[in-house]
């Protein structure tokens, strides 16, 4: 039986936008992987009511592999993905054309904005073979402004080196929480040469360096 032509477009659309990769998935079913985080934070304080979604599209020879990450608010993500070397680029059309803008769902209300030129000029990702690399967190802030005018929305990327720490921790943290599924729990534990591999390296470049005493 012949798959119906509506189903077979809507498929195809989905691959034009990019796969979302599977998170907390093991690593047999994927050889590399990557943590990522989003922050939202309104004029009252950080909430955990948005989301956005980014996309991870392979570049050079890594070939037209393209990823789509959703991404809520407080939360850390673990998406297993094949090794390359990625762009962090704007969502896709169902077309398959990038995208100008991202569009941000937060605490109700739905935002477009240009995609943030600090995000697209990034430097590329290289993601290895076994290896767990800790990306950083989008940071949507929600500027204030009177009543008649519509709020400014900042976006910006942070990748600072205690940042991308904390998100190993966390998944460390989740690896061992008695309250997640049995099923997550035995995927991180799988992870877990990966996780401290990349949790030394963070710890490496964030201790001080050794004072040097001058020669007399």
């Amino acid at each position: 039986m012949r798959p119906a032509p509506l189903l077979v477009c809507l498929l195809a659309a989905a691959a034009c936008r990019g796969t979302i990769p599977e998170r907390n998935a093991a690593p047999s079913q994927a050889s590399a992987a990557l943590l990522i985080g989003c922050k939202m934070i309104l004029p009252s304080g950080e909430t955990r009511s948005g989301e956005l979604s980014i996309n991870f599209d392979a570049v050079g020879e890594s070939g037209a592999k393209a990823y789509r990450l959703p991404l809520k608010a407080g939360e850390t993500y673990l998406y297993a993905i094949e090794p390359g070397v990625y762009r962090l680029k704007p969502t896709r059309s169902p077309l398959g054309l990038s995208r100008a803008d991202m569009t941000v769902l937060i605490n109700g209300r739905t935002y477009h904005l240009p995609f943030p030129r600090d995000i697209r000029r990034r430097h590329a990702y290289d993601i290895r073979p076994g290896h767990i690399v800790s990306m950083g967190i989008v940071e949507v802030a929600v500027m204030p402004a009177p009543p008649e005018q519509a709020p400014m929305i900042h976006v910006r990327f942070d990748d600072a080196v205690p940042v991308r720490r904390a998100l190993v921790q966390s998944v460390i943290h989740d690896m061992m929480d008695p309250l997640r599924p049995i099923e997550v729990r035995d995927n991180l534990v799988a992870w877990s040469q990966a996780l401290q591999n990349s949790l030394l390296d963070l710890l490496s470049k964030e201790a001080p360096s050794p004072a040097v005493t001058p020669s007399r």
